[in-house]
């Protein structure tokens, strides 16, 4: 099996997604609620948006096979 990547954390789109900058109709349910939940963590200053990004890349890393077709319409190509 190919090796499956994920875009570089130096996109903008990554803090584009967690400010909400960015709307997308996730495929992915747990990708949609992690975001969801970052975006009130940061509202209630629980979080950074760099931290939020940190995370958001850690758990997109580990599951990367899952989130592509939602990152092939959010980032295009990488």
């Amino acid at each position: 099996m190919a090796n499956v990547t994920i875009p570089p954390k130096s996109r903008m789109e990554w803090a584009k997604l967690i400010t909400g900058e960015i709307e997308h109709e996730f495929k992915n349910y747990v990708l949609q609620l992690r975001i969801y939940q970052m975006r009130k963590d940061i509202a209630r200053g629980k979080i950074t948006v760099e931290r939020a990004v940190d995370d958001l890349y850690e758990l997109s890393a580990k599951y990367s096979l899952a989130v592509q077709a939602d990152f092939k319409a959010i980032f295009k190509s990488w």
